[in-house]
């Protein structure tokens, strides 16, 4: 059934416009390289200009949930360092040196603000505060940054959640070096980012906007009619009626050709539609289509700009549809600007959405290969648009470093080559801002996840295990220590910590079984052991962190209890890559949280099975294989969810399989099977 899913949702993203299978024509590269050595010979006789990096520094970040703000924002301000602030306030939740950027930007309201963020680094997450614009920012003995809001949603509704950045140095933008401006200065005028794809700056959702039939509507149902459009039929299946759908489309411009010259009616309306579009600023895709086969290609250009599109949800490819048909008809037009700025646009997946994903941004193409085609030095403008560079006066079009990965790695070895070889002269050269190393650090961990050569992602890998002591030390500790935010947090239980291998760890907010909200959670086993024992901690972060203190209180008991029982031993022992994963969530094992646990189990078992001080584990076994258990205080153990054709010890799956659920993506199998120590079924 996940199969039948993800062939659906591909489909649905791969799917495009019938007509627009390519941007660029071959026609219309003779045109383009004229405008393109137009440009570059502009680029070489302009001025080199310089340019400065994001203003960044190195700060320690902080974050309290306090009932009393003004005391703790009395510490904050007499306090003569961090460390002291730290001594004062116990309860605050810390973040040693990350590096931070500063970007004055301007919200929906037009107020002016400074954004001030770190960057998930490793398993570190990220911090940002928000605050008012003021000069005085800037003034260098500035100690620290934080911002103060309430969430009146959650449990701490009535305190104040205070975060900030404790700055280490004060903030610089230094000059980006001079090799590396050549690319920014190309891009630039190559592409000019105050062009302006569309005229209607207001954002239109067809789904969200009410609508009244005009003279186009009369235009596409006469065409339809005349030209047989497939009827909608319920029995149909997605991808047949699909078909249909392009077999008809696929004949529209010999259709639309012939009605043109044969049947007057047609070309009336076709006339009128072109005139009301073009007086009341509105559009349609096959108005543009007509008018561009049959009228002007100019006037069908600026129909497709008079209204934007925008995505319904984060698998809508509408808006890159329509970004392709402008670049489309932009070349064949020769309109430059938007032709550039448009491709790039489709290149980076910069569209509106109401919504976006990974999954479904991945799937789309980036057709860089269309645009290598032409004379342009495409390492530059790739690589003069991936630089981050402090907006001052002028604007520069910025592309997505995932883009931009994913670009090179569809690009021609000697491409790639280059790419490779500048991300390391990159992160070699001293005299680069650390921001733009990271930057570039990413875009190189991207591309390897692009390249498909599987030879070629293990050279990769070395080359960037090369890469990491080259990083700023705010960036390799992180890399090289990725539970540093964790052993930050926990700094007053170190020694605590310090005898346990942390196999992962992660601060965040999640949603699940046993807990929701703002936690820190590890996975820690016992050093010097075989490993076969993890503790899965899930612990709360509020208006205290939390302690490991609270699980170590209880993990003799727990292990003693797991070790002790022989029928989970046996579990266990028979594959050496079985694991034990032990739950627990803030001061117990067993977390009924909203009894989502419980609520799926047989009336008949919750009924007679006492649940306090249970413990809650599931055992890992090959092929990704997981099992969650709930072993009770009398020993007895119960089985939860299994996967297909599962297997303990003496019992084969359809004895141990009671309850089947399907849905849309899957298929679960419940077992609610309880065995007591030595193994024996007792349901």
């Amino acid at each position: 059934m996940k199969n039948i899913f993800y062939t659906f949702i591909l489909t649905f993203i791969s799917y495009n416009n019938y007509a627009q299978n390519e941007i660029v024509n071959n026609d219309d590269i003779p045109k383009l390289n004229t405008i393109i050595k137009s440009l570059e010979k502009e680029y070489r006789e302009s001025k080199t200009q310089s340019f400065k990096s994001l203003p960044q520094t190195s700060a320690n970040y902080f974050k309290i949930i306090t009932n009393n703000p003004t005391d703790f924002l009395k510490s904050l301000n007499s306090a003569v360092n961090f460390e002291q602030l730290v001594k004062e306030n116990p309860s605050l939740q810390i973040d040693r040196d990350v590096l931070i950027i500063k970007n004055v930007y301007s919200n929906y309201n037009k107020e002016k603000k400074i954004e001030v963020k770190s960057f998930e680094i490793g398993q570190s997450r990220s911090h940002l505060i928000e605050i008012k614009y003021s000069d005085s920012i800037n003034n260098s003995n500035i100690k620290f940054l934080y911002s103060i809001h309430k969430e009146t949603w959650s449990k701490y509704k009535e305190a104040s959640i205070i975060q900030g950045f404790y700055l280490i140095n004060e903030f610089k933008s230094i000059d980006i070096p001079e090799k590396y401006v050549d690319w920014i200065n190309y891009t630039d005028i190559i592409v000019k980012p105050e062009t302006s794809i569309f005229y209607d700056i207001k954002e239109k959702s067809n789904e969200l906007l009410s609508y009244k039939k005009t003279i186009i509507d009369s235009l596409i149902n006469y065409y339809e009619t005349k030209t047989n459009k497939p009827p909608y039929q319920k029995e149909q299946d997605y991808i047949t009626r699909r078909k249909e759908q392009d077999e008809w489309q696929s004949k529209k411009q010999t259709f639309s050709d012939s009605l043109y010259k044969t049947d007057k009616h047609f070309k009336k309306l076709l006339i009128e539609a072109l005139s009301y579009a073009e007086v009341n600023k509105v559009s349609n895709g096959d108005l543009e289509d007509f008018t561009s086969q049959l009228i002007s290609k100019n006037r069908a250009l600026e129909l497709m700009r008079q209204n934007q599109q925008v995505g319904s949800c984060s698998f809508d490819n509408g808006p890159n549809i329509q970004q392709k048909r402008i670049a489309s008809m932009a070349a064949q037009t020769q309109n430059w600007d938007v032709f550039i700025k448009s491709f790039l646009n489709v290149m980076n997946d910069n569209v509106s959405r109401i919504a976006n994903s990974n999954i479904a941004s991945e799937a789309r193409e980036t057709y860089i290969n269309e645009l290598a085609i032409l004379n342009l030095d495409i390492d530059k403008i790739l690589l003069g648009s991936n630089l981050r560079v402090h907006d001052t006066v002028k604007k520069h079009y910025f592309s997505d470093g995932s883009k931009i990965a994913k670009a090179y790695a569809n690009l021609d070895s000697k491409n790639q080559l280059y790419f490779e070889k500048t991300i390391l002269n990159i992160i070699r050269d001293k005299s680069m801002d650390p921001f733009n190393k990271l930057h570039f650090y990413n875009t190189y961990k991207y591309y390897q996840y692009f390249i498909e050569d599987s030879l070629k992602k293990k050279d990769i890998d070395k080359n960037i295990e090369k890469l990491i002591p080259l990083l700023p030390i705010e960036i390799k500790s992180r890399i090289e220590n990725p539970n540093k935010q964790l052993c930050d947090l926990l700094y007053k239980e170190k020694s605590e910590l310090d005898k346990f291998e942390i196999k992962s760890s992660i601060i965040g907010s999640i949603y699940s079984y046993s807990y929701d909200g703002d936690c820190w959670q590890a996975e820690l086993s016992d050093k010097g052991s075989n490993g076969k024992i993890i503790y899965d901690l899930t612990m709360a972060l509020g208006e205290e962190v939390t302690p490991l203190q609270k699980f170590l209180d209880k993990k003799d008991e727990l292990k003693s209890r797991v070790n002790n029982h022989y029928f989970l031993q046996e579990i266990i022992n028979k594959n050496s890559e079985n694991k034990l994963y032990v739950n627990f969530t803030n001061d117990k094992s067993f977390a009924n949280f909203k009894n989502k646990v419980t609520k799926e189990m047989p009336e008949e078992l919750t009924s007679k099975l006492d649940f306090d001080n249970a413990i809650s584990l599931y055992v890992s076994f090959p092929n990704r294989m997981y099992v969650r258990f709930i072993l009770l205080s009398n020993n007895n153990l119960l089985t939860l969810d299994i996967p297909q054709g599962f297997e303990l010890p003496g019992y084969k799956f359809e004895e141990l399989m009671t309850k089947k659920e399907k849905t849309f993506l899957e298929t679960s199998y419940k077992s609610f099977k309880l065995f007591d120590e030595k193994g024996k079924m007792l349901n």
